[in-house]
């Protein structure tokens, strides 16, 4: 499931802020409707539906009620939805803002990225929707921390969706990607975020049409920049 900022009342998207200020994307938090009715100048039936609204049918929180009182905590698409809400307000403050550069270090993974890669379920779905067939494998990066604010706004803007599936009794899930640029070379590369990974979030994996390491000679240690296109429009999957 992918949500926009745009599906969600402006009362709810500024609960979710709310969360968020009181440090709920790290951890859960202690907080009751009577807190959320007087921040918001607002009954404690209005606040108590929009926090069951944000938990039960939308998924952006989790919310647990003990006899200590209530925790609340953002889940990752309520992180999504924030990601969205600072791509949107940049592009707002900063019209002429057309492209992103991010400079990161080659890094050798745990080899997750090939056997991922090469489920026969995404591995159509990136023909597909991508238009090319990705070399078996993912480039790793690690973002140097003066970028990491530029990752975060390409996390914000609107992926192409590989949809998760289910095999041999297992998970797999939905892996957002964004169509980037490396300098000096033609090939299709497009970073992935996928819904489950080890990695921090100051690591981006890179896919494309030939094995990006052997091509540019990289190691690890290796620098390289990407260029994210901010003009690129995309197609909305539910």
């Amino acid at each position: 499931m992918y949500m926009k900022i745009f599906d969600l009342s402006s009362r709810e998207l500024n609960l979710l802020i709310y969360f968020a200020q009181l440090r709920a994307t790290e951890k859960e938090i202690s907080i009751t409707t009577s807190q959320i009715a007087e921040f918001f100048n607002t009954s404690q039936q209005t606040a108590s539906r929009c926090l069951i609204r944000l938990n039960k049918e939308l998924g952006l929180v989790s919310w647990r009620s003990t006899r200590k009182g209530s925790f609340v905590q953002i889940n990752p698409l309520g992180l999504d939805i924030l990601h969205q809400l600072r791509f949107e307000l940049e592009r707002a403050l900063y019209p002429d803002l057309t492209t992103i550069h991010i400079q990161g270090s080659v890094f050798s993974g745990l080899g997750e990225g090939k056997y991922y890669i090469s489920r026969s379920s995404y591995m159509d779905s990136f023909v597909k929707k991508l238009g090319f067939k990705p070399f078996h494998g993912t480039l790793n990066l690690r973002i140097q921390l003066d970028d990491v604010d530029r990752l975060d706004l390409i996390r914000g803007s609107w992926p192409v969706i590989i949809p998760g599936f289910e095999e041999s009794g297992r998970q797999y899930g939905d892996v957002l990607c964004y169509e980037v640029k490396i300098p000096d070379i033609s090939a299709r590369v497009a970073a992935i975020v996928p819904r489950r990974t080890h990695y921090g979030s100051n690591v981006l994996e890179l896919i494309s049409e030939i094995n990006l390491r052997a091509a540019l000679n990289l190691k690890d240690g290796s620098e390289l920049t990407i260029n994210y296109s901010l003009d690129q429009t995309r197609e909305y999957d539910k």
